[in-house]
C-alpha cells in the first residue's frame, strides 16, 4: 500500500495497528522492502490507487480489511459498558484527543450529586453521524435493558458494546458504512479517532490479565467434575455394551466405527457441558472475558481450557491411536480403550496435565504443525496456478472481461458489471412475504382509502378515487407482485435467505436524505403517485448495464440488474415513501440524484486486472484452510473431502475424486420417508458378494441326494416337489458350487433367497441347475451345479476342468451379478432435507422439522449419475453429482460450470469465509469458455492460444519455446507476462489506453 512519510525523530519506523493486518505483519522481527516513487505519475498512482485509506475496503469480501484491533478493540468494548463514568476533568482530558473537535463538551448523563458523563457518551464523539446502525439480538426483546445488541443513532451509540462485529474489519460495520458513507477519508478519521480517544482512556483504566483470571471457584470445579464424571460413567457403559456385543452399529458404520463415534460424543459433551458452566461462573468484569467477548483475543474454547478442562486430543480425525502393542503408552494396560488411555485430558492447563496426557497433548500439538508446514508449499503452488491461468484477464470499455487475445471470457463482470467493493449485504423482504403482508405494505386502493391517508398525507382527500393515480398505483403493485414471482425463482436454490449481495444501501441513503431534510415522522408527505412512480421507473430505465437497443442486449440487461432492480422498486414504493418515510419532494428527489450518482461510479473500471484479483481473491482463503479437513456430515460416515485436497481436486478436475457422491431427489414435491426408502433399495448398488458369507466348491456325485449332512433336507424336499421345469439330473455335473449367503445382510438389504436364485438363473438360463434353501431355514444356502449339452464329450476333450470351471463361475457371479441397483453407488443415505414450499397465504415456508417442508432424499457415496437419472422416480432437474465429468457428459457445459462454482463455493464456505461470488464466477468461467472444461495446470490452461512468452512463463518452458521457434509462432505481445519480460508498459490499469494530442 502507499504510505505518506511522517518523519520521526531518531530510528523510529513506526506503523498504526490497523495496517499490520493487510500486510500480515507483526513485530517480532518482520522486514519489509520499500519503494520509493521516482517520477510525477508512480507518485500520482500511489496517492490516487495504492494509498492505505483507498484499501480500507476489500473487493475480495467487499467489506473491510482493517478495522480495530488488540488494545483499542478491548479498551473500546471496557469504555462502553454501562458502569463506565468520567469526571469533568476526565472527560475534558479526553475530548483534546478527540480529533477535529468543536469544542463543545456534550450535556452530562447525570447532574447531581456531581456531574458525570458516560464511557458512551465519549466513544460517541468518534462515530461519525452519518452512521446509524442496528443489529438486534437473539433473544430480542429486552435487549437495551442488557445492553445487549447495538443501537447507533445518527452517531450516538444508544446501547450496546462495541465489539469486533462493529468495529473491527467486519462487513456492515462503521469502518464499512463510513467508507460506504463518507469516503476513504471519512473511514481513516474513524480508525484514527478510536485509537486516539480509547488509547488516552485505557491509560488511566488500565487492562491486565493474570493467572487470577482462570481461577474458577469451589462449586464451579465440583460442576465442572460431576460433569466428567457423568460422561466418563457414560463411557464405560458404552465399553460394556460393545464388549459385551449388545451395541447396535450406526447405519453404514461398523461396530468398531460406532463405539468411537458414540465415545466421541460423549467426551464432547463433557468439554461443552463443563466450558459452559465455567463460562457462566466467571464474572463480566473477568479481564479474560473481555478480551474474548470484545473479540480482541482469545475465544471462550480458550477459556474453558483454561480454566475447566483441556479435552480430547484428536490425531488424524482420530483419537490417539495405538502406537505401542495394543496400547498407546506403556502407562496403560494393553487394549484399554477408557478416555483417558485414547487421549482424553481431564485436567485444565491451570491445574497442569499429568505426563500421559501431556505426551498426547504433544502428538496433537504436532499434526498442527507438520500440517501447517506441508500446507504453506500446496497453497502456495495453487496460487501461482490461479494467478498464471487468469493474469491477463481485464475489464474493458465495453463492460466485458477478456484476455490478451482478446477472447470474451465474460460478457459482463461478475454478470452484473459492478465493482465489488460497492456491494453490501442487503435485505430483500418482498421475498418471504405472505400475500396479505404484501399487500398491506403495498397495495394502496384509492377508491376506499385507508385512514392514515387522509389524516397524514398533504393530498389525501383530493386523490381518493383520482382515476390517474389509480393506474400508476395498479402499475406498480403489478411490477412489484411479478418482482417478487421472479426473485422467488431466482432463488430458489438458496432457500428463504432474505439477505442478498447487491449494490448501494438504499436503505441508508433513504435515511441520510431524512436527516439532511429534517423529515419527521409525523410529517405529512407532498408527493403524488403521479411524482412518485413515474420518477422511479425512468430512475430504473436509466439505470442501464448493458447498452444497445436490440433484443439481447435488452434481455442481458435485464438479467445482470434484476435482483437490485426489484429491492428498489420495493424500497421506493409508493406506499412506503409516503406512508413510512414521509418523505417531502425535496428529499425524494434527492434520494433519486443520490442513487444515479452512486449507480454512475459503481461499475468495474475498465483496464483493472480482474484476473488477477480474483485469482489472489480465491488463493487468499485457501492458505487460511486447514490442510486435512476432517468432518462427517451427520451419523452417516458419508465421508466429504473438503479443504485444500478438495479445491486441488476441483482445480485439477481430477478424474477420480477421493469421495464422489450424489444427492439423488424425488420427482414427488414432498418426498416422504417410505418412498425414499423405495428408491434407495432401487438405487443402492448390491451384487452377490455383499450378501454372501461363504462359497464352497464339493464333489458330490450323488445329484438327488446329497454328501453334505446340512443340505440333505433341502435337496430332498427339492426332489420330492420338483419345480416345472426341472432339469434332468443325467445332464448335470457331479461337481458343484454352494453359496452361503449371510441371513443378516439380507434382511438389511431387504432381498429375500428365491430373488437371488431368480437373479443367477436369468443371468445363466441354460447352463445351471440352481437349487435353493427354503426362506425360512437357518442356513441360506444356493446349490449350482453346471449343465452339460447334449453331445458330452469324451473326457479331457471336453475343455476345461470341472472344478476349474466352477471356481471361474463363482468368481464371475460373485463381482458381475448385479442383484439390483446401479453399478457405481456403493452407499445411499437416507437424508432429511428441506424444501421451500409455498404456504396458503403465500408466504414461503422454510421450517426445520415441519411436515410442509420436509423432504427425504438420499445422500450415496459413489456415483453414476446417467444411470441414476434413468432409475423412475427420480427427479433429473434436481439430483446432483459432486464429478464434474460426470455433470459435463450428461448435463452439458453450462451445468458443468455451474457446478464448478458451486464446488468451489462449498469449500471456500465450509472454513467460513466469504469471496466475492464475481471471483468464483470468473475462475469457473476461464475453466469453461472453450466449450470444454479445462483444468488450471499446464495440461489444461497452458494448453491454450494465448502467446508462447506467457505460456512458457509457467511450466514446460523449453518445451514451449522449442516449439514455437519450430513452427515459427508469432507473438503479438498483449498480454501482462510478455511486456514485463520485455520491460515494456503492460496494457493494463493506467496502461490501458493512449493519450491522443493534436497539435
Amino acid at each position: 500500500m502507499g504510505h505518506r512519510v511522517r518523519v520521526m525523530p531518531y530510528s523510529t519506523f513506526r506503523l498504526n495497528l490497523s495496517v499490520t493486518s493487510p500486510y500480515n505483519a507483526d513485530f517480532d522481527g518482520d522486514e519489509m522492502n520499500l519503494h520509493v516513487p521516482q517520477s510525477e505519475e508512480t507518485r500520482a498512482e500511489v496517492k490516487e490507487l495504492c494509498l492505505v485509506p483507498l484499501n480500507i475496503v476489500s473487493p475480495q469480501k467487499n467489506g473491510p480489511l482493517m478495522g480495530i484491533v488488540q488494545d483499542s478493540l478491548a479498551g473500546a468494548y471496557k469504555l462502553c459498558r454501562r458502569d463506565v463514568f468520567l469526571t469533568k476533568e476526565q472527560i475534558m482530558n479526553c475530548m483534546l484527543w478527540v480529533p477535529n473537535w468543536d469544542g463543545v463538551i456534550p450535556q452530562p448523563a447525570i447532574y447531581k450529586p456531581r456531574p458525570r458523563w458516560t464511557g458512551k457518551q465519549l466513544i460517541s464523539m468518534v462515530i461519525p453521524k452519518e452512521v446509524s446502525l442496528f443489529n438486534g439480538t437473539d433473544s430480542g426483546e429486552n435487549a437495551p435493558l442488557k445492553d445487549e445488541g447495538l443501537l447507533i443513532q445518527a452517531g450516538q451509540l444508544m446501547y450496546g458494546l462495541l465489539t469486533k462485529k462493529n468495529i473491527g474489519a467486519a462487513a456492515g460495520g462503521i469502518v464499512h458504512i463510513s467508507y460506504n458513507e463518507l469516503g476513504p477519508e471519512g473511514a481513516m478519521a474513524f480508525l484514527n479517532g478510536v485509537q486516539q480517544v480509547v488509547t488516552y482512556w485505557l491509560l488511566n483504566n488500565g487492562h491486565s490479565i493474570g493467572i487470577g483470571d482462570t481461577i474458577p471457584d469451589a462449586a464451579t470445579i465440583a460442576k465442572v467434575q460431576v460433569h466428567i464424571d457423568e460422561e466418563k460413567a457414560e463411557v464405560a457403559r458404552l465399553t460394556a455394551m460393545a464388549t459385551a456385543n449388545e451395541l447396535e452399529a450406526l447405519p453404514g458404520m461398523n461396530v468398531r466405527a460406532t463405539f468411537e463415534n458414540k465415545v466421541s460424543m460423549a467426551l464432547n459433551q463433557a468439554r461443552d457441558k463443563a466450558g459452559t458452566t465455567t463460562q457462566k461462573s466467571l464474572k463480566d468484569s473477568n479481564n479474560a472475558v473481555t478480551m474474548a467477548s470484545s473479540g480482541s483475543k482469545g475465544s471462550s474454547i480458550n477459556i474453558s481450557q483454561m480454566t475447566a478442562l483441556v479435552g480430547q486430543q484428536i490425531v488424524e480425525g482420530k483419537r490417539i491411536p495405538f502406537g505401542f502393542k495394543y496400547r498407546t503408552l506403556p502407562h496403560f494396560t494393553k487394549d484399554d480403550y477408557s478416555p483417558e488411555a485414547r487421549g482424553f485430558v481431564e485436567n485444565s492447563y491451570l491445574r497442569g496435565l499429568t505426563p500421559s496426557e501431556f505426551f498426547f497433548h504433544a502428538m496433537a500439538g504436532r499434526e498442527g504443525l507438520i500440517d501447517t508446514a506441508v500446507k504453506t508449499a500446496e497453497t502456495g503452488y495453487i496460487q501461482r496456478r490461479l494467478v498464471k491461468a487468469l493474469e491477463d484477464l481485464s475489464a474493458r470499455y465495453d463492460g466485458t472481461v477478456r484476455n490478451s487475445l482478446g477472447d470474451i471470457v465474460q460478457f459482463l463482470y461478475g454478470e452484473d458489471g459492478l465493482d465489488a467493493m460497492i456491494i453490501e449485504k442487503q435485505k430483500l423482504g418482498i421475498l418471504n412475504m405472505s400475500n396479505s403482508a404484501f399487500e398491506k405494505k403495498y397495495r394502496l386502493d384509492l377508491a376506499n382509502p385507508p385512514d392514515w391517508f387522509k389524516h397524514d398525507y398533504e393530498f389525501g382527500n383530493e386523490l381518493t378515487g383520482d382515476k390517474e393515480s389509480m393506474e400508476y398505483l395498479d402499475q406498480e403493485w403489478e411490477k412489484l407482485l411479478a418482482d417478487r414471482r421472479q426473485v422467488r425463482q431466482i432463488n430458489k436454490s438458496k432457500g428463504n435467505e432474505e439477505m442478498m449481495q447487491l449494490p448501494l444501501n438504499i436503505t441508508r441513503i433513504i435515511e441520510s436524505a431524512k436527516r439532511v431534510f429534517n423529515v419527521k415522522a409525523n410529517d405529512r408527505s407532498n408527493l403524488r403517485p403521479s411524482e412518485v412512480i413515474p420518477a422511479v421507473q425512468n430512475l430504473l430505465d436509466n439505470m442501464k448495464i448493458v447498452r444497445g437497443t436490440d433484443e439481447i442486449s435488452i434481455e442481458a440487461d435485464a438479467n445482470a440488474s434484476i435482483l437490485f432492480k426489484a429491492l428498489l422498486r420495493s424500497r421506493l414504493a409508493f406506499k412506503e415513501v409516503v406512508k413510512e418515510h414521509r418523505l417531502n419532494k425535496l428529499a425524494f428527489d434527492h434520494i433519486l440524484g443520490e442513487l444515479q450518482n452512486r449507480w454512475d461510479r459503481a461499475f468495474v473500471n475498465p483496464g483493472e486486472m480482474v484476473g488477477v484479483l480474483a485469482a489472489q481473491s480465491i488463493g487468499e482463503p485457501a492458505t487460511q484452510m486447514t490442510l486435512n479437513t476432517f468432518h462427517f456430515a451427520g451419523v452417516s460416515s458419508k465421508n466429504v473431502t473438503l479443504g485444500v485436497p478438495r479445491l486441488k481436486e476441483i482445480l485439477n478436475l481430477a478424474k477420480n475424486i477421493k469421495t464422489p457422491s450424489m444427492a439423488v431427489y424425488l420427482n414427488t414435491p414432498l418426498a416422504r420417508q417410505e418412498q425414499a426408502k423405495k428408491l434407495r433399495s432401487m438405487v443402492e448398488y448390491t451384487n452377490l458378494r455383499s450378501v454372501t458369507s461363504v462359497t464352497e466348491i464339493y464333489y458330490d456325485p450323488n445329484i438327488t441326494e446329497t454328501n453334505i449332512p446340512e443340505d440333505v433336507d433341502m435337496v430332498e424336499s427339492y426332489y420330492m416337489i420338483p419345480d416345472e421345469s426341472v432339469d434332468p439330473t443325467a445332464n448335470q455335473s457331479r461337481w458343484l458350487l454352494r453359496i452361503t449367503l449371510d441371513r443378516q445382510k439380507l434382511l438389511d438389504k431387504e432381498i429375500k433367497i428365491d430373488d437371488v436364485a431368480q437373479r443367477i438363473k436369468e443371468e445363466y438360463p441354460t447352463d445351471l441347475a440352481v437349487i435353493f434353501s427354503d426362506n425360512n431355514a437357518d442356513e441360506q444356502v444356493i446349490r449350482i451345479r453346471t449343465l452339460q449339452t447334449g453331445d458330452k464329450d469324451e473326457e479331457g476333450e471336453g475343455g476345461m476342468e470341472e472344478d476349474v470351471m466352477l471356481k471361474r463361475l463363482e468368481a464371475h457371479l460373485l463381482d458381475t451379478l448385479t442383484l439390483r441397483g446401479v453399478p457405481g453407488i456403493e452407499r445411499a443415505f437416507l437424508t432429511k432435507g428441506t424444501r421451500l414450499t409455498e404456504g396458503p397465504d403465500g408466504a414461503l415456508l422454510a421450517i426445520k422439522d415441519d411436515p410442509r417442508c420436509t423432504q427425504w432424499y438420499l445422500d450415496t457415496s459413489g456415483t453414476a449419475l446417467r444411470d441414476v437419472l434413468a432409475v423412475d422416480g427420480v427427479d433429473a432437474t434436481r439430483t446432483y453429482t459432486n464429478d464434474l465429468y460426470q455433470i459435463v457428459e450428461v448435463f452439458g457445459i453450462e451445468a458443468a460450470r455451474a457446478a464448478l462454482a458451486k464446488e468451489l463455493t462449498n469449500v471456500l464456505a465450509f472454513d467460513g469465509s466469504y469471496v466475492n461470488h464475481r471471483h468464483i464466477a470468473l475462475l469457473v468461467d476461464v475453466m469453461t469458455y472453450r466449450g470444454s472444461i479445462s483444468a488450471v495446470t499446464r495440461h489444461g490452461i497452458n494448453r491454450a492460444d494465448t502467446g508462447a512468452l506467457m505460456r512458457c512463463s509457467f511450466e514446460e518452458t523449453v518445451e514451449i519455446l522449442l516449439e514455437a521457434a519450430a513452427t515459427g509462432e508469432l507473438d503479438d505481445c498483449r498480454g501482462i507476462s510478455e511486456n514485463v519480460m520485455l520491460g515494456q508498459m503492460a496494457p493494463m490499469g493506467t496502461g490501458n489506453f493512449d493519450v491522443c494530442w493534436i497539435p
